[in-house]
């Protein structure tokens, strides 16, 4: 039988407290460090994640809309919807009534009926126009997207008749488009001016400070752009960066077939 050795016990345990001993300063330092390190390392890593999967949500966004754009062409005599039509805004549910853009003289409260409220029978969703950074931008009350007014008429804003006929200046047809994968029609611009948007507009914006460069280019300095035939792209803030001041508003006043000027992306005319 074994018998407990209470002395004996006693003094194991006291060699084996005497032999363990904490951290010592320069270790805690080192593991500091070390974990200082691999946040750095690792922080940046997860907020690219995270932007690229708001920049994957977007584009799922605008394809939705461009697909909603094509739609609108094969129901309207294959032309582009107007960018803005001089009425105010009544309906409570269509995306008039959330954003708002530049006013005109019948939608004095910014509250207009605009291009994204004639595609809202086929995107059927307010919340599409509003892009998943655009919380990182003060303009929440602004669409995330414009439309070019290249495609969709910037003569004047010229309006509806009460049967929703094509007005005197009316947009551009599919037709017309030279090259539809090239031409711009819907693209990131979170700003009053998104029922007509300009080279000027996206150059200015894109080479301002960091408030104004979210507005065209929120996903890692570039942004998602729709073009003419419906497909959706990301697009390094370069591009915009690059656009001559020579190209002027490119609005359909001054845009005529076969006229070489005005930035390529945004001329549909141009071969």
């Amino acid at each position: 039988m074994t018998h407990f050795n209470n002395k004996q016990y006693s003094t194991k345990a006291q060699r084996f407290l005497a032999r363990t001993h904490g951290f010592t300063l320069i270790e805690l330092l080192v593991v500091i460090a070390i974990i200082s390190i691999l946040a750095a390392i690792l922080f940046p890593v997860f907020a690219r994640a995270r932007e690229n999967a708001r920049r994957t949500s977007c584009m799922s966004n605008m394809k939705q809309i461009g697909l909603g754009m094509m739609q609108y062409t094969q129901d309207y005599d294959e032309r582009y919807p107007l960018s803005k039509i001089d009425e105010q805004q009544t309906n409570p549910s269509m995306p008039g009534s959330k954003f708002v853009v530049s006013s005109g003289t019948e939608c004095t409260d910014g509250h207009c009926v605009t291009w994204m409220n004639l595609l809202q029978p086929y995107t059927n969703s307010v919340q599409l126009f509003v892009c998943p950074s655009t919380r990182n931008n003060e303009n929440a009350n602004f669409p995330s997207y414009g439309y070019s007014n290249g495609l969709g008429s910037g003569r004047g804003q010229a309006s509806y008749d009460s049967t929703l006929a094509y007005a005197i200046y009316p947009p551009v047809s599919l037709a017309q488009i030279q090259r539809p994968s090239e031409i711009y029609a819907i693209m990131e611009n979170n700003y009053s001016s998104a029922t007509a948007v300009s080279p000027k507009t996206q150059r200015n914006f894109a080479t301002g400070n960091r408030s104004e460069r979210l507005r065209v280019t929120p996903h890692m300095d570039g942004g998602n752009v729709a073009y003419a035939d419906g497909h959706v792209k990301w697009v390094n803030a370069e591009v915009f960066k690059s656009i001559g001041t020579d190209d002027s508003d490119c609005d359909l006043a001054h845009i005529d077939e076969n006229v070489s000027y005005c930035n390529k992306a945004w001329n549909p005319f141009r071969p």
